[in-house]
C-alpha cells in the first residue's frame, strides 16, 4: 500500500532503527540519503540497500552549529526533500550529583537540539517539496515514564514530543506534518548497553515484564515512520505514536 517511488528522505543515524528505516525506504522505492557521524556506518547500510541511488553524509550531531552546511549540500545535490527521520540518539544516564551542565547540554545537543535544527533547516523554502513534508522523530516512552539516572536523557526526549506540539502547529501552512514515534524496549545496541551499563537485572526484567506483547524488533518501529511518511497518515500531525509492545497500558 505504500510506494515511495520518486519520493528523497532523509535519515540521521544510521544505528538499528535508522537502518531498519532505510533498508525499508529503499525497500518501497524511495532514494534515501543517510547522515551518521560514522562513515562506516553509512557505507555498511548502503551496502544492504538495492538501489543505487543513495548517497551518505557524515555529519556530528552533537555540533549543532555544524548541521546547516551538511543540509545545504544536500539540498543543493540532491534537490529538495519529500521527507526527513531523525533516528540519532544518546541513552547516556548519570545520577543527579554527576549530572551536571555539560552533560545535560550535550544529551540535549544530540536528542533535541539536532533534530530542531535540521527541521529548521529543511522547513525553509526551496528546501523541500512544495507539496508537502513529512517529518518523524524518534522520541522513548522516557518522555512519559520518568527513571532514576535517567533525567538526561527522558527530558530531551520529553523536549522532542512538546517541540513537535508547537512545529506541526508553525509548520501546517507549508505541508509540513511532523510527528513523533516512541519505542519501548527495542532489540537494538542501545537497548543492549543500558543493560550493560550495570542498570539492575530486576528493573529490566519488570519493564520487559509489562511490555506484555514483547520486545520490538527495529522493522516494528520502522513501520510505524513509514506509515507515519506516506499519505496513508495524513491526517496525524502533532502526535506521538508508542509502539511499546502494551507498556503504556500496564
Amino acid at each position: 500500500m505504500i510506494d515511495f517511488t520518486g519520493k528523497t528522505f532523509i535519515v540521521s543515524g544510521i544505528g538499528g532503527i535508522g537502518a531498519e528505516t532505510t533498508k525499508l525506504l529503499d525497500s518501497r522505492g524511495a532514494e534515501v540519503i543517510l547522515m551518521d557521524i560514522d562513515e562506516k556506518n553509512i557505507t555498511r547500510t548502503k551496502e544492504l540497500l538495492s538501489g543505487n541511488n543513495h548517497s551518505g553524509y557524515v555529519c556530528d550531531f552533537s555540533n549543532v552549529e555544524g548541521i546547516e552546511p551538511v543540509v545545504r549540500k544536500i539540498v543543493m545535490e540532491h534537490g529538495p526533500v519529500d521527507g526527513f527521520v531523525h533516528c540519532v540518539g544518546v541513552g547516556a544516564v548519570r545520577p543527579l550529583k554527576m549530572s551536571k551542565y555539560d552533560f545535560m547540554l550535550g544529551v540535549m545537543n544530540i536528542n533535541y537540539f539536532s533534530f530542531v535544527e535540521v527541521v529548521r533547516c529543511l522547513s525553509i523554502k526551496g528546501n523541500f517539496n512544495p507539496k508537502g513534508m513529512n517529518v518523524v522523530g524518534i522520541s522513548a516512552l522516557g518522555a512519559f515514564l520518568g527513571n532514576s539516572t535517567k533525567t538526561a536523557y527522558c527530558a530531551s526526549k520529553g523536549a522532542m514530543n512538546a517541540a513537535v506540539r508547537c512545529l506541526a502547529k508553525e509548520l501546517a501552512p507549508k505541508n509540513i506534518r511532523v510527528n513523533t514515534v516512541a519505542p519501548g524496549v527495542t532489540n537494538t545496541l542501545m537497548a543492549t548497553n543500558f543493560e550493560q551499563m550495570g542498570i539492575e537485572s530486576e528493573e529490566i526484567k519488570m519493564i520487559k515484564s509489562r511490555q506484555y506483547l514483547g520486545v520490538c524488533e527495529p522493522i516494528d518501529i520502522a513501520n510505524a515512520i513509514a506509515f507515519l511518511l506516506s499519505d496513508l497518515s495524513r491526517m496525524i500531525t502533532g502526535s506521538c505514536i508508542s509502539v511499546d509492545g502494551g507498556k503504556l497500558t500496564s
